[in-house]
């Protein structure tokens, strides 16, 4: 990718318009389909709840009409509400009743409902979370770390503001709407058209400031990434920045970008605020014909006290009712909005080989992996490399040319090279971190399966994970994780204590003379994120540690001992010796050193194999050639 284009893609953020897609509506069926039958269970049981708590009002409305005398309109009371508790003395067993049974049906509604969204929206957040970390390697090299964060902090926090929790009282003023036109409607015919009038009014001014509406939260999505990605690159650089004296300039740039972000915020409160008045406008019209046709309608004998009483009991609530369901709608739109950000990554296609689990619950298009008798085996360790070419986009030169290389079972090759020769490149080829222009790689007689069929691979071919399991990689940054030794070591919780603690000890990661009950008590000790609270000779000797507790039949070690102290080089490289004896090695080397005991060394110029052989061979030709180079720098 060309550095104009990517400064493009990384400057912006991906833009959505218009309607919500069917994908998204989706998203969320799969994510509430678990829960389908409990959740109509409980909807029900909310509506008869609301219902019940606001039929009080036409309760007291019939109340009142049958106490009414001449020349009053008059209605008396029901004869099947007078069976159920009511009498001439009003309808208290019954009022208290339909109170009773509408908190309690409530209540079991709200808790209820907002149990099963916390679950299911969280569900989106677990899947998502796994699709991302399946995503090509390129998509994370264009991608700035602190855009992905916002998917799965800003944006989720949106999701979840409605549909954990808060999901059931956006419910529960549905449930509002419809039961008081229904008890509207049984209070007096004559009231509807009020009432579907003012809800048709507060619908327009919903529906006229929606795309405005959309725009102002989509926007503000928009402007808050910037920052947060720009405070995480300054947050990972802290220390090139405050050694630099370049405080200044990465403060100018945040509040550059914050105020931005408030800018829109401004603009997008501008919107919000236009929205409320026009909510208010469409309340207080039909609020204000409704007085006027009360008083004429009972004047004329048209409307009793009693249902008058109602109307103005529901208007009055309706005000607040229909004001909080748009705006609750318009927090259900930001919602959407952050759904559909994270569903971009949802569906976003795999990177070549990967495969979702089979626990996978959402049904996304992704191939899924393969379910085995038995594990696929394979045999022997040997590498063939044949007519490899790669590069990191399309755009882009390619970074291995043509290479041609078979590495025998148990073989120790050195791999050496100037900086930009490929090293690094052919180890990524290897585990197919990056798709292949042309070429083939085989581990064992059998190549990667890279293709996303469903079901178990072609003969000749293996699952990537199983084909990936075959190789053990420890690289020049130790990669630990927030946690502690053990769990560090046993990257699948496959391992007893004895074992992850024998491999500690045959790293010497203690002094000498350390016990074996030294070592299991170390098993507990902390790591911090990335590993900062240990050195970085201990980070390497924990990832050559990890490698053991693997024991794959392929090491590859990537400049590992080019930044670690002599001691913990001396173990890495007598590991390579006797602890990965009889294993095939692949290694590649700043110090010469580090390889002179190697079966063959591979020497790489621009992406090509430059020259092949022992070491005596090759390891005085590239340092005379590495101080031809030096002596003619400028």
């Amino acid at each position: 990718m060309s550095s104009v284009a990517q400064s493009q893609f990384m400057a912006q953020e991906t833009r959505f318009k218009g309607r919500y897609t069917r994908s998204v509506l989706n998203t969320l069926f799969q994510a509430y389909r678990p829960f389908i039958g409990r959740t109509l269970c409980f909807l029900i049981l909310g509506l008869l709840g609301r219902a019940a708590l606001l039929s009080n009002a036409n309760l007291v409305g019939l109340w009142v009409d049958s106490l009414c005398v001449s020349p009053n309109p008059c209605r008396p009371m029901p004869e099947f509400l007078q069976y159920l508790g009511g009498s001439h003395s009003g309808p208290l067993g019954l009022l208290a009743l339909a109170t009773a049974l509408g908190l309690i049906l409530t209540a079991i509604f709200r808790i209820a409902i907002s149990r099963i969204s916390a679950d299911a929206v969280s569900s989106i957040y677990d899947e998502t979370t796994m699709r991302t970390s399946r995503l090509p390697i390129s998509f994370f090299d264009r991608t700035p770390a602190g855009r992905v964060v916002t998917r799965f902090s800003s944006d989720y926090n949106n999701v979840f503001r409605i549909f954990g929790g808060p999901l059931a009282e956006f419910l529960g003023l549905i449930f509002d709407i419809l039961s008081m036109t229904v008890l509207i409607a049984l209070a007096n015919i004559w009231l509807l058209p009020f009432w579907l009038g003012m809800a048709a009014l507060n619908y327009m001014a919903y529906r006229l400031n929606l795309e405005s509406l959309r725009k102002a939260r989509r926007e503000t999505a928009l402007k808050r990434s910037p920052s947060i990605a720009h405070f995480a690159e300054t947050a990972q650089g802290r220390g090139v920045i405050r050694a630099y004296g370049k405080e200044a300039n990465f403060q100018k740039r945040f509040s550059h970008l914050n105020d931005a972000y408030l800018t829109q915020r401004r603009s997008a409160m501008t919107v919000f605020t236009r929205f409320s008045l026009s909510m208010s406008f469409a309340t207080a019209v039909p609020f204000l014909a409704l007085g006027l046709f009360g008083a004429w309608a009972h004047q004329h004998g048209r409307l009793s006290v009693g249902a008058l009483g109602v109307a103005f009991a529901y208007f009055g609530l309706a005000v607040n009712v229909l004001q909080a369901f748009f705006e609750w709608l318009g927090q259900f739109e930001e919602a959407m909005t952050g759904l559909e950000r994270m569903e971009e990554y949802l569906r976003m296609p795999l990177a070549p080989g990967e495969r979702l689990p089979i626990s996978a619950s959402f049904k996304t298009g992704h191939p899924k992996e393969a379910t085995f008798a038995s594990p696929p085996s394979i045999e022997g360790t040997d590498i063939k490399i044949r007519d490899l070419w790669m590069r990191y986009s399309e755009d882009m030169r390619p970074v291995l040319c043509g290479i041609n290389l078979d590495v025998k079972a148990g073989e120790r090759l050195g791999i050496i090279g100037r900086t930009g020769s490929g090293k690094t490149s052919l180890v990524q080829a290897l585990f197919h971190l990056y798709p292949l222009m042309q070429g083939n790689i085989q581990v064992g007689g059998l190549a990667a399966d890279l293709s996303d069929k469903q079901g178990p691979p072609a003969p000749g071919f293996l699952p990537l994970s199983h084909y990936r399991q075959q190789m053990a990689y420890i690289t020049q940054s130790p990669a630990l994780f927030l946690g502690n030794i053990r769990a560090n070591l046993a990257m699948k919780g496959e391992h007893t204590d004895r074992e992850l603690a024998h491999a500690l000890a045959q790293v010497q990661f203690l002094f000498e003379g350390s016990s074996e009950a030294d070592y299991l008590k170390l098993l507990d000790h902390p790591v911090e994120e990335q590993g900062r609270n240990l050195s970085l000779g201990e980070r390497q000797l924990l990832c050559m540690a990890r490698c053991l507790v693997q024991n794959a039949p392929i090491v590859i070690l990537d400049e590992a001992t080019s930044s670690v102290d002599p001691r913990s080089e001396e173990i890495m490289v007598r590991a390579t010796e006797k602890i990965f004896k009889h294993k095939t090695q692949i290694i590649i080397a700043h110090r010469l050193s580090t390889i002179e005991s190697c079966d063959r060394v591979l020497w790489l110029q621009q992406g090509r194999i430059h020259h092949l052989g022992t070491p005596s061979e090759i390891l005085p030709e590239f340092a005379r050639s590495d101080l031809q180079v030096q002596s003619h720098a400028p």
